[in-house]
């Protein structure tokens, strides 16, 4: 418990290092429905979203690689002209 307590405020922090808002702000109804599990062929519960995502907490690299995988946050090498470069492609 402790573990996921700790990995969330560490994704929080990641999170503001390495978020790409211009596609949050452009996608929130898409990022909406990946976050309730709502999108895609099994349609899950608000019930099983919050244990998903709170199961997911217990090993961040998982996490932050899928979060990347999906755009939401740019990977850690990326400079800022790579970074607006990946926006501009999107």
């Amino acid at each position: 418990m402790q573990i996921r307590v700790l990995n969330f405020f560490r994704l929080i922090g990641i999170f503001r290092e390495r978020a790409n808002w211009p596609l949050i702000r452009r996608s929130r109804r898409e990022l909406s429905d990946f976050v309730l599990c709502r999108s895609g062929i099994r349609r899950k519960s608000l019930i099983y979203a919050a244990f998903h995502w709170f199961y997911l907490l217990k090993g961040l690299d998982l996490l932050v690689w899928r979060l990347e995988t999906f755009g939401i946050l740019f990977p850690s090498e990326r400079s800022q002209e790579e970074r607006q470069e990946l926006n501009r492609l999107l």
